[in-house]
């Protein structure tokens, strides 16, 4: 009896011994509500306690409890709240930003012993680096939320706000911690496979599904292609991570030192793996560099995860912060993958009366296979879309999603399908698509180009105008489009039309057809501004300059045969009818002629080895090259035949290439070459465009007046360089206004052969001068040279161009000042 109640006793002592205490919960932004990885929760007064996973969640088994919790994270205010003596309970905490400064450290002797571990990890790059695999591939889920944020009083009392607020009132409100609405605007989630190979180094991403929802959002075809996860790819193995536009240096880059400074904080267990816990902080804090937190395997000195932030300080405009955090696991072979990455990039206030906007990024990756590289046809196309990507039942979302939705985020869909059907919304967001592209979508067809319904010139008069193109809900295969202009001065009807065949959409191939009748001027070569119709349609105002009517008719074949390489070829007749004084020299016969027709057949190659290609509706939209230049050469031929009175040809070739120069800022450079052979007119010529304007262009010698030169033959170079802060940054009275540095250099050769100038009289057959062209000395260059200021009250640009050759030409400026606007980052 005694032997029973003894066990009895020593049962109760020991259950309450060894009784189990669990503390569980999630740590999230209070100002954004998303989940804080990685963040340190302790029992107050212990060194009891866990970090937060990647989703912000912890789980602390103990056999007691102190009376409080505490948690605290780099860039934020430390928080505890108070703990039941009860077996379990959940407590979630929501932590505040806090303004984060760099802290002075002092190091009494020796080096920052820092600087040991990251120079051993600088070292092992190349193990881990993904780059380094021949081949990989992964099932890749994506979402991305955007949320307008920063809702000021005097936005809310707007009464088309009001509108729209008073029918959300009825759903479920969401806010931040500190109670301020916020308003979702886009939600997409996207489930694809991601494939790399490294040589050459190729990259595509298959879209299975999407889903996309957003305010102004109507066809999702061209949206999916970007929502996916090969535009959230963020590799910090390389020295500049391209974010935003914008190159950023990575805390592990080559020339680490020269950007950052360091802080070994300690050494923390990171799943199985022993990890060194270290501070990352800017050397100069206006520098487009990140501050915060890394992980580095003791081991193998391989990144474990990151959470860094770019803070507002950084020269960037409207941007407040951008955050990454990134988690990453080994393959089988040693490189990395990025198991799960989230970013976030919160826009500010433009002006006090409106609002902000929050994006938020989210990819993680499972099955990753590693080898079997795919052929390198496989990659013609950067992102491709399977037929039915989207038709998905909720059903199949709630089975594929690797990460299931949180409560906010569903009632982020409930509410963005709320929001853009509500008509006021509507009304303003296919308003700003009309802006933005120029058209209207109107059912099966697209209305515009607005920029073109009006213009004004001395030749035209007042210029009425409108057209059409059709879209993806007409035909997949067929294009349409038209354009009809009447200038009431001249009373002539203008017109274009074209009716194009896409024969292939994975090897872009396409043939069309197209007429026109349309006034052009010398130099201007308004074909080449199609895809800009608010340029085309400035040129259209004012005083035109050497106009002259065109009827051109043309056919045309492209066809990409695989990834960057893409050859077109065309046949068009072009008759040129001036309406200035204008004469040539008919070759044989030496008689004066003013119109003349000519029968061209061009063939051309382009290849752009890393260009980004995306299928936008029915056209090709290229985000431009990564780091390899693009190249381009084309042949033309005019022929005596079928009405054309010239013979001539063409040869012409161009390269265009975007250089990162690390610290030092973005090169850009356009080299261009061509030689004319034959006896032409001089319209046929390259007249080189000039800028008489105030205003600044990329695309013309801004200190050449207009027409002052032709050539047959010249090469030319032009080189812009962005030294996004780089200068100015470093002038204590200066990098306050986040001012940035830009500097020009345009030089070009050129010459006329004796037989074109001769072809091209001074003089009327009733004796009148009439101008004709400048010519370029063979032996000495056209120069200007450029330097000024961009981001001037976050829009504004300025630029100084001087004159250095050629100053004795009649109107020659050595000096020109050119003004601009533009939204940059």
């Amino acid at each position: 009896m005694i032997r029973k109640y003894f066990f009895l006793f020593f049962f109760l002592v020991s259950s309450q011994t060894f009784a189990q205490f669990v503390v569980k919960g999630k740590v999230t932004d209070s100002a954004t509500g998303d989940p804080i990885p990685f963040a340190s929760v302790l029992l107050k007064g212990t060194t009891l306690g866990i970090s937060t996973d990647f989703e912000g969640n912890y789980t602390i088994d103990v056999r007691s409890l102190t009376d409080s919790i505490t948690v605290s994270y780099l860039g934020y205010i430390s928080a505890a709240k108070s703990l039941e003596q009860v077996p379990e309970q959940t407590v979630n905490f929501q932590l505040k930003p806090s303004d984060f400064e760099m802290e002075a450290f002092v190091f009494e002797a020796g080096e920052n012993p820092a600087f040991e571990v990251i120079r051993k990890a600088v070292d092992r790059k190349k193990d881990f680096d993904k780059r380094e695999l021949s081949a990989y591939q992964t099932k890749n889920y994506t979402k991305i939320e955007i949320d307008i944020d920063h809702v000021s009083e005097e936005f809310t009392q707007r009464k088309t706000v009001q509108k729209v607020t008073a029918i959300l009132d009825s759903i479920k409100q969401l806010t931040n911690d500190e109670g301020e609405k916020i308003l979702p605007v886009f939600f997409s989630e996207t489930i694809s496979k991601f494939y790399f190979r490294s040589n050459p180094e190729l990259r595509k991403e298959v879209v299975e599904k999407s889903k996309v929802t957003g305010v102004g959002i109507t066809d999702g075809s061209t949206t999916s292609q970007i929502t996916g996860s090969a535009f959230q790819e963020y590799n910090f193995y390389k020295n500049w991570l391209s974010i935003v536009g914008k190159e950023f240096v990575s805390p592990i880059a080559d020339g680490w030192k020269q950007f950052y400074d360091y802080d070994l904080i300690d050494s923390v267990l990171v799943g199985t793996d022993s990890c060194y816990l270290l501070k990352v902080y800017p050397l100069r804090e206006q520098d487009l560099a990140f501050s915060g937190t890394i992980w580095i395997n003791k081991e193998t000195y391989a990144l474990k995860q990151v959470d860094l932030t770019i803070p507002k300080e950084a020269n960037l405009n409207f941007i407040e912060r951008i955050k990454i955090q990134q988690e990453l696991q080994p393959t089988s072979a040693g490189p990395l993958i990025p198991a799960k990455t989230r970013v976030q990039i919160k826009i500010g206030q433009i002006t006090p009366k409106t609002a902000g906007l929050l994006a938020k990024f989210y990819t993680s990756a499972d099955s990753v296979k590693v080898g079997e590289p795919q052929p390198t046809s496989f990659f013609n196309q950067s992102v491709t879309l399977l037929p039915g990507y989207d038709e998905a039942s909720e059903e199949f979302w709630k089975e594929n999603r690797q990460d299931i939705l949180s409560q906010e985020e569903i009632a982020v869909l409930q509410m963005v399908d709320t929001l853009k059907r509500i008509p006021i919304v509507r009304f303003y967001s296919e308003g700003l698509k009309f802006f933005g592209t120029g058209y209207l979508p109107f059912k099966k067809v697209d209305i515009g180009p607005w920029p073109g319904f009006f213009n004004y010139n001395d030749i035209e008069g007042i210029r009425l105008g409108m057209g059409f193109r059709t879209n993806l809900k007409f035909s997949d295969k067929w294009v349409l489009y038209g354009y009809g202009a009447y200038g009431f001065k001249d009373a002539e009807l203008k017109y274009s039309a074209k009716v194009t065949r896409i024969l292939d959409r994975m090897h872009w191939t396409s043939v069309s057809l197209s007429t026109q009748k349309e006034i052009d001027q010398v130099g201007l070569e308004i074909s080449s501004l199609q895809g800009n119709s608010i340029f085309l349609a400035a040129s259209r105002f004012g005083t035109l300059r050497r106009p002259y009517f065109t009827n051109k008719h043309q056919v045309n074949f492209q066809r990409e045969f695989f990834k960057g390489f893409l050859m077109y070829s065309d046949l068009s007749f072009m008759e040129f009818e001036p309406l200035y004084d204008f004469y040539y020299l008919e070759k044989g016969t030496g008689e004066y002629k003013s119109n003349f027709q000519t029968t061209e057949a061009k063939i051309g190659l382009r290849y752009g080895r890393d260009e980004t290609i995306l299928i936008n509706d029915n056209e090709r939209t290229s985000l431009g090259p990564l780091r390899w230049p693009i190249f381009e050469l084309s042949y033309a031929k005019g022929m005596n035949w079928l009405g054309g009175d010239i013979t001539y040809s063409k040869i012409n070739f161009y390269v265009y290439q975007r250089l990162n120069m690390g610290m030092f800022g973005v090169s850009r450079y356009e080299f261009d070459a061509a030689k004319v052979f034959g006896e032409v007119p001089y319209p046929i010529l390259k007249n080189h465009l000039g800028n008489e304007t105030l205003f600044y262009t990329s695309a013309a010698f801004n200190t050449m007046n207009f027409n002052e030169f032709a050539s047959d033959q010249y090469a030319s170079l032009r080189y812009r360089h962005y030294f996004e802060g780089f200068l100015l940054n470093k002038v204590p009275l200066l990098k306050k206004l986040k001012w940035r540095a830009v500097g020009n250099a345009n030089i070009l050769y050129g010459s006329v052969s004796n037989k074109n100038i001769a072809n091209a009289p001074t003089v009327d057959p009733d004796g009148n001068t009439i101008e004709t062209f400048g010519r370029l000395d063979p032996t000495k260059p056209y120069i200007e040279l450029g330097y000024g200021i961009e981001n001037i009250f976050k829009f504004f640009r300025i630029d100084f161009f001087h004159r250095m050759t050629y100053l004795d030409n009649p109107g020659a400026k050595p000096f020109a000042v050119k003004i601009s606007g533009q939204i940059i980052l």
